[in-house]
């Protein structure tokens, strides 16, 4: 469910102030509607790790866009590799092996069981 700006504050004790910069910043992409924006549950999460990262980690305003698209990459590189794994337990036994072969050649350089 959607909270507002003011329920947003009350619930991660950051302030209005702040949230407000951090959406004009485009840290924060909350949905705008009849000029008021609208908070989901992964924009409260992101509103709490930004305050996380600057007040307990010192992370400024400068280095914040970097830290937070390395975040979004490593948040979408683990929901694909999820997708990978799934996908991997769909295979056949005999695929499995396969996948699983090439990968450990990929990775170490040689077959299993090689040296």
């Amino acid at each position: 469910m959607a909270k507002t700006l003011a329920e947003v504050v009350a619930a991660t004790s950051v302030s209005e102030a702040e949230i407000t910069a951090w959406v004009e910043e485009a840290w924060v992409l909350p949905v705008a509607e009849s000029g008021r924006w609208f908070f989901d549950e992964a924009d409260e999460a992101r509103i709490a790790l930004i305050a996380q990262l600057h007040h307990d980690m010192g992370i400024d305003a400068e280095a914040m866009p970097l830290v937070l698209h390395l975040l979004d990459q490593l948040y979408s590189l683990r929901a694909a590799l999820s997708e990978i794994h799934a996908a991997y337990r769909d295979l056949s036994p005999e695929h499995r092996h396969i996948l699983s072969t090439r990968l450990y050649r990929a990775r170490y350089g040689h077959d299993p069981g090689l040296r």
